[in-house]
């Protein structure tokens, strides 16, 4: 019996595995075969069993599972009508019949952001609205991303250190001219490119902590003129407006114009500010700027141009690439700007001086009239094996300013203010292997000659000034690499060469009025590092030293002031990754650096009616002691970014700001005694993409806190200065008719001079802006600030602003605009501020109500 049992199960088994169905599939109607039909074998109670598909002469073969019996046969395939029949042995011929195959309507969507490697790329359509403009809009509301007023493009906390567009850097830093004025819908995506090593050659060996951005177009905005031409007026008072951008972006070359006039005011010529510099071989060496000997000109509230800015502007400038071959570029950019500017404030000062409160008042209306003519070209080659770059620059600028005060020192003044500047930057690399040697040299001339009048009813002043310097930095540097070791040793010499000579004349001043030196250093330096790397680890130690011998000649009382200064600042960092989304950091950094040649010049410089400032004829050095940690997290698929700074420094420098009051002026000088400075920096961000919402929200959050001292009136003052900020923003898009963007910013400042009780100040702004779209065709928008200012400790003002526009869009290449802003009239704004030991209340006018109508053609 039990040979029986088995001899059946395997009779079962076999039959099962036996089970096999044919046949062919054709056209009911004119019986050709139907290639491709689905067929599926079934159990009675419908589960599947396995399934085929013809062959493309419409037969098939089928043989399902075992553990089940075939009770039917399912048909299907587009364009047929779904057929089932019985599972019958034999083979089959099945008809079926034609009819339509109705497909339900999908919408595929591309995902807002997008992460491969390093590069996270944005979608720009996912984020662009229907009232965007420009490019920098929709950054604006892609997180991680953040834009300040300034223009400058922030990535997860830290600024980026180049903008391209298609892979090419055409405008060298100066990217708010693409940023403004590029048509979201011409860009396809923003990709953000971490820890961007420009150049090439120096991959693996020196290492970027900093993003890149990249636009990428569409294929329409590509190898063809693009661009838009706007034009709007108005009244209240008489206003215009007037635009023409056009690039042409291709593959073998870049071209960009900007045109712009304005009396809105706009601030055209911001555009052509450069706002990333990150100098990979130099650092900060070659950003000599001597600060401004003058301090006269309009004043500006911290509300946008738009509402304070009385202007009459002008701005051309014209950019282009070309690709000379694979390896070499030329560019070259030519850039003209012209302010008028007018501004109506008053003030009220407070000193706090050890024995009372000193207050000053005054009412100023000020003009200024600024042109600025700059002009660059540069010729570079990039590749893995050989990079160079021979870049000339020359800058020049004329500002005319003039002002009348009233109040506690009447007076008027008018400043001459030009300023001359060429240099030239020249590096070139050459690698091998994993060892590269690195050359560089830069050269920079400058010469300032300026001059202030001032007027008052008891005489006048009058202060020239002619400034030059002449400043050098050559350098060459070898790197190699061994295993996960990068080692790197630099050497060069540096050099400045100043002239200084000022007269100051009419103020009575018991110091002395005049100025007439040379001054200047040069030295030799080393800078030796080694960096370990590891996927998750990257160590670095840098050691620069250096030897700087100083001189001065001061031809009024024959005094030479040589000095011998050694250099040294040890420094060390750390990264660490432990996952792909998250990296912690940290450095160190201690020694003393070169002397700050700033404050040369012991005789009076008048930067204004009432502020004189005496420097000193000595060099000194200050022992400088940082410690910094961050923390960044990302997210990009996720859409969540969240980064954390916080900065510690001590420093002791070898003089002592000091004030004290003589006559109608606040004399600021030096004496020799030891300063403290200490400070805390903290900032952080975070920002969650809401695709439910189709928005972001985000929060920013600052604190600075600095504590110093001064000599005030003789009498030393230990003081601090904090500044809390708290800023929220969000924007949604509720519905397809409606959406919304909220800017919040809270800060909370405060005074605390030893001795005397704290005090502090609130204040916010907030900025609301609903966007209406009942159509394609038309884009309604409200806007709305509201500012608050704490004046005093019981005084405080409310200031509310709104603004409408209405847009109509009448084809793809035409729209035409109307706004009005300023609704309620409002005419003027105040709000305080600390300044060390003192502070100021300001109060400004604003512009008034006025209407602006436009109209626009995309090219």
């Amino acid at each position: 019996m039990k040979y029986l049992l088995t001899l059946l199960w395997l009779l079962g088994a076999i039959a099962a595995q036996a089970q096999e169905y044919t046949g062919h599939v054709a056209d009911k109607e004119d019986g050709a075969p139907v290639a491709g039909a689905i067929v599926t074998a079934r159990d009675s109670l419908g589960k599947p069993l396995g399934y085929t598909t013809t062959s493309a002469s419409g037969d098939f073969v089928l043989r399902p599972r075992g553990g089940g019996t075939t009770a039917q046969l399912d048909f299907s395939t587009m364009g047929y009508r779904r057929q089932s029949i019985p599972a019958d042995a034999g083979r089959m011929l099945v008809l079926l019949t034609p009819e339509a195959t109705g497909i339900r309507e999908v919408t595929i969507r591309a995902p807002r952001l997008s992460f491969r490697g390093d590069t996270v790329s944005y979608n720009v359509s996912r984020f662009t609205e229907a009232q965007d403009r420009s490019i920098a809009d929709v950054l604006r509301k892609m997180p991680g991303i953040e834009v300040a007023k300034s223009g400058e493009i922030r990535y997860n906390g830290q600024p980026i250190n180049n903008f391209y567009i298609e892979g090419l850097d055409m405008l060298d830093g100066r990217y708010g001219q693409a940023t403004n004025n590029i048509a979201p819908q011409d860009v396809a995506s923003v990709e953000v490119m971490e820890n961007h090593q420009p150049i090439k050659a120096l991959k693996d060996i020196v290492f970027s902590d900093r993003a890149a951005i990249n636009l990428r177009l569409k294929p329409h905005a590509k190898a063809r003129w693009t661009g838009t031409l706007r034009g709007g007026a108005g009244w209240s008072p008489a206003l215009w407006n007037g635009a023409l951008f056009a690039m042409r972006i291709g593959a073998r070359g870049q071209s960009m114009v900007n045109l712009k006039t304005d009396n809105t005011g706009q601030n055209p010529s911001a555009e052509t500010e450069r706002l990333s510099v990150e100098d990979i071989l130099n650092g900060g060496a070659n950003d000599y700027n001597p600060a401004a000997h003058l301090s006269v000109g309009t004043s500006s509230a911290p509300l946008d141009d738009t509402r304070t800015r009385f202007n009459r502007s002008h701005m051309a400038s014209l950019n282009n690439l070309r690709k000379l071959s694979e390896d070499y570029q030329l560019s070259s950019s030519l850039t003209w700007g012209y302010d008028r500017l007018a501004s109506d404030r008053a003030a009220r000062q407070s000193w706090y001086l050890a024995d009372g409160t000193r207050v000053d008042t005054e009412q100023e209306s000020a003009a200024s009239c600024r042109q600025q003519l700059s002009a660059r070209i540069a010729l570079k080659a990039n590749t893995e094996r050989f990079y160079m770059l021979e870049k000339l620059e020359a800058s020049l600028a004329w500002n005319d300013l003039r002002a009348v005060l009233s109040g506690s020192y009447p007076n008027r003044q008018r400043a001459e203010a030009p300023a001359y500047g060429i240099e030239n930057d020249l590096k070139y690399i050459r690698r091998t292997g994993t060892r590269s040697l690195t050359v560089t040299s830069y050269l920079k001339y400058l010469t300032r000659p300026q001059s202030l009048d001032v007027v008052r009813e008891t005489g006048s002043q009058r202060q020239t000034i002619a400034d030059r310097a002449f400043y050098m930095n050559h350098n060459a540097a070898f790197g190699t690499q061994a295993g996960q070791f990068a080692f790197a040793f630099k050497g060069g010499v540096s050099a400045l060469f100043r002239g200084l000579v000022t007269d100051l004349t009419g103020t009575g001043l018991g110091t002395g009025a005049a100025n007439d030196l040379s001054a200047g250093y040069a030295g030799v330096y080393l800078q030796p590092g080694i960096t370990y790397r590891s996927q998750r680890l990257r160590l670095t130690l840098d050691l620069p030293a250096g030897y700087r011998r100083y001189g001065l000649h001061d031809r009024i009382d024959g005094n030479r002031n040589p000095a011998g200064i050694f250099t040294w600042k040890p420094r060390f960092a750390v990264k660490w990754s432990p996952t792909g989304h998250l990296s912690l950091s940290a450095s160190g950094t201690v020694g003393r650096d070169a002397a700050d040649d700033s404050r040369i010049g012991n005789g009076a410089v008048l930067r204004n009616y009432r502020s004189v400032l005496c420097g000193v004829n000595e060099y000194r050095q200050a022992l400088q002691r940082s410690l910094s940690a961050g923390i960044a997290y990302k997210n990009p698929i996720g859409g969540f970014f969240a980064s954390l700074l916080a900065v510690r420094s001590w420093n002791d420098l070898p003089f002592l700001p000091a004030q004290r009051f003589d006559g109608d002026y606040i004399v600021n000088y030096y004496v020799h005694s030891s300063n403290h400075v200490r400070s805390w920096y903290l900032s952080g961000d975070v920002s969650q993409n809401i695709d439910a919402l189709n928005g972001q929200a985000g929060l920013n959050v600052g604190y600075n806190l600095s504590g110093t001292e001064l000599l005030l009136e003789e009498v030393p003052a230990s003081y601090e200065n904090s500044t809390l900020t708290v800023a929220p923003r969000f924007n949604f898009r509720f519905a397809a008719w409606v959406n919304t963007e909220y800017r919040l910013e809270y800060r909370y400042t405060t005074l605390s001079i030893r001795g005397r009780e704290p005090d502090g100040r609130h204040d916010f702004n907030q900025r609301l802006t609903v966007n209406l779209v009942p159509s394609k065709k038309w884009v309604i928008q409200f806007t709305a600030e509201h500012y608050y200012s704490q004046l005093s400790a019981d005084r405080s003002k409310h200031l509310l602003l709104a603004d409408a526009s209405l847009r109509w869009k009448i084809n793809g290449k035409w729209e035409a605009t109307a706004t009005a802003a300023n609704l309620f009239g409002r005419e003027k704004y105040a709000y305080t501020t600390f300044d060390g030991v003192s502070s100021g209340s300001y109060r400004y006018a604003i512009r008034p109500r006025n209407i602006l109508l436009g109209a626009s053609w995309k090219f």
